[in-house]
């Protein structure tokens, strides 16, 4: 057995070893709890240890530490209710922004279809002013070779040229005029001049023409061309083209002509 002196040897050396630090907390045993060169909080597991520590004059912070519990429940139930309330106002600025887009939206639509029904009676008037004129003044829609105008083609009005086709009865005739006045390709750009009056001015009777057509219109061609002449046949002056072959009409649909008002 160890003798008295032994076990306080052992107990210092152990106490020794284990170096307690300038600041200490011990249970209701007087033993050692926690430790520590500076000042720290301990807490307590045993309520006994707990009841033995306030005896003994150790300050408790569990009402400081409770106290700051709740005031840290506070703050989140703040922040809680400061983020709804930053959703509900966005959520109202979001709400009256789409009704501002509609309402928006309602007016542009409602204006596009004022515009439409505008530019429909615009349309209107002007088609009912040009039927007003072409009752009033004929002879501006009329070729003067007395053949019918089908249409016609302006591909360069900077550089003009006047490719026209005609029909007579089933008969069908095209032309084709190069470096044609400017002047007048002008006017009929700015709507001075109908399509007739245009063809009319740049070519003469016998070159709206071919025979055959000629041979239809019979005395009417003859008297609107002066006399007996020898209709145009796509050779004549002006650099004209020749005659279209009209069996391929497919191939001159495609072309890029003028509307005919």
């Amino acid at each position: 057995m160890k003798t008295l002196q032994e076990v306080k040897a052992e107990y210092l050396n152990e106490a020794l070893s284990s170096p307690v630090g300038g600041y200490v907390v011990m249970d209701r045993n007087g033993k050692v709890a926690a430790h520590s060169n500076s000042e720290f909080v301990h807490c307590f597991v045993d309520p006994l240890d707990l009841e033995a520590a306030r005896a003994n004059g150790y300050e408790c912070k569990d009402e400081e530490i409770a106290g700051l519990n709740k005031r840290l429940k506070e703050l989140l139930a703040e922040k809680a209710r400061l983020q709804e309330l930053h959703k509900s106002e966005i959520g109202k600025l979001r709400n009256g922004y789409q009704k501002e887009i509609e309402a928006a939206i309602r007016r542009a639509e409602t204006a596009e279809q004022q515009s439409k029904e505008k530019d429909a009676v615009i349309d209107r008037q002007r088609k009912r002013i040009a039927q007003l004129d072409r009752n009033a003044n004929p002879q501006r829609y009329s070729l003067s070779s007395g053949a019918e105008l089908v249409r016609i083609n302006v591909s360069n009005y900077r550089n003009p040229s006047l490719h026209i086709w005609t029909k007579v009865g089933e008969e069908l005739f095209e032309d084709t005029k190069f470096q044609i006045d400017y002047d007048v390709a002008q006017k009929h750009f700015n709507g001075q001049i109908t399509d007739e009056e245009f063809v009319n001015t740049v070519f003469e009777p016998q070159e709206q023409v071919s025979g055959k057509q000629a041979e239809l219109l019979g005395a009417a061609f003859t008297l609107a061309a002066g006399g007996p002449a020898e209709v145009h046949v796509g050779t004549g002056g002006g650099g004209s083209s020749s005659e279209l072959p009209w069996r391929d009409k497919d191939k001159y649909s495609k072309k890029q002509t003028t509307t005919r008002r």
